[in-house]
C-alpha cells in the first residue's frame, strides 16, 4: 500500500525523470517522531530544538553544514536495503516498481527493538542495541529479489578509502555491494565521514533529541524506490511502499 504523501510525489513528476539509477531504502513513516526529526536535521523544518542544542554545544554556523549535507545524498534519513544499481538490459522501471509493490505487500513489519548512537567508520548513526536477524532476513530477501533487475555490477564502486577483506570484495563483485547478506547490518545514518571530535560533540548535541526514540526504536513498516537522474546528484523519491501488516 501506498502511503498517500508519497503517492502525490509519485503522482506529480517523479516518473517524468530519466533516471540512471535505482535504490531500495527505509525511510522513516511520513508524521512520525522518526521523520520529524529528520525534517529538522536536515534542514526542511525548524523545530527550534536542533538549532538550540548545537548553540549549546558550541556547534552553530559553518560548523553544521558539513554534518547535514554529507549525511545523505537525498538529504533525508534512511537505511539501505538495495543500494544504487543499474537497471539490466530489457528490465524497465515500471516493471521494478511492481516487483516492489508486491514484495512489500508480502512482507511483514519488522521492529527494530531500542536503537543506540554509534559511530561506522567516519560516520554517525542509529542502529539497533541487540541483533535484529528478522531485519537481517528482510535485507537478504531483497537481495535476492532485486538482484536480477540490476546490471552486473560495473556501476558500483567501493567507497573511497574502505579497506575491504576478501569476503567483501566478492560481494561487492558479486552484487555491486560489500555489505550484503551476511556483511548486513541496519543502520540509520546521521552525518556524513568526519573526524572522531566532531563525531563526538555531534553525538552529545543530538542524544536528547534522540533519546525518546532511540528507547522506543522503530517500525520498518515500508520500503521506499529512489532513482538518480545522473552524476553523483541527490535521488529523488519515487515511492514509499508499505509492509504487510
Amino acid at each position: 500500500m501506498l502511503d498517500r504523501a508519497q503517492l502525490d510525489n509519485e503522482l506529480n513528476g517523479a516518473h517524468q525523470a530519466n533516471f540512471v539509477r535505482y535504490a531500495i531504502y527505509y525511510t522513516p513513516l511520513p508524521g512520525s517522531p522518526l521523520a520529524a526529526f529528520g525534517r529538522s536535521w536536515f534542514g526542511r523544518a525548524n523545530d527550534g530544538a536542533t538549532l538550540q542544542a548545537f548553540s549549546d554545544a558550541g556547534l552553530t554556523g559553518a560548523a553544521t553544514v558539513k554534518p547535514l549535507s554529507g549525511a545523505s545524498r537525498y538529504s533525508g534519513l534512511h537505511s539501505v536495503f538495495k543500494a544504487p544499481f543499474c537497471l539490466r538490459e530489457g528490465m524497465g522501471p515500471d516493471a521494478l516498481k511492481a516487483r516492489l509493490i508486491s514484495f512489500a505487500a508480502r512482507r511483514k513489519r519488522v521492529e527494530t527493538g531500542p536503537l543506540t548512537l554509534a559511530r561506522a567508520g567516519r560516520y554517525l548513526v542509529l542502529r539497533p542495541i541487540q541483533p535484529t536477524p528478522a531485519l537481517d532476513w528482510l535485507a537478504a530477501q531483497c537481495v535476492a529479489a532485486f538482484d536480477g533487475f540490476a546490471e552486473p555490477a560495473t556501476c558500483a564502486t567501493a567507497q573511497a578509502g574502505v579497506t575491504l577483506n576478501d569476503h567483501q570484495r566478492l560481494l561487492l563483485k558479486s552484487f555491486g555491494d560489500p555489505h550484503v547478506l551476511s556483511e548486513y547490518r541496519f543502520y540509520i545514518t546521521l552525518t556524513g565521514p568526519l573526524d572522531p571530535a566532531h563525531l563526538e560533540r555531534i553525538s552529545q548535541a543530538l542524544w536528547p533529541m534522540l533519546e525518546e526514540i532511540c528507547a522506543s526504536g522503530v517500525t520498518v513498516d515500508g520500503l521506499s524506490l529512489f532513482g538518480e537522474t545522473g552524476g553523483r546528484g541527490p535521488l529523488r523519491l519515487i515511492g514509499r511502499y508499505r509492509l504487510g501488516a
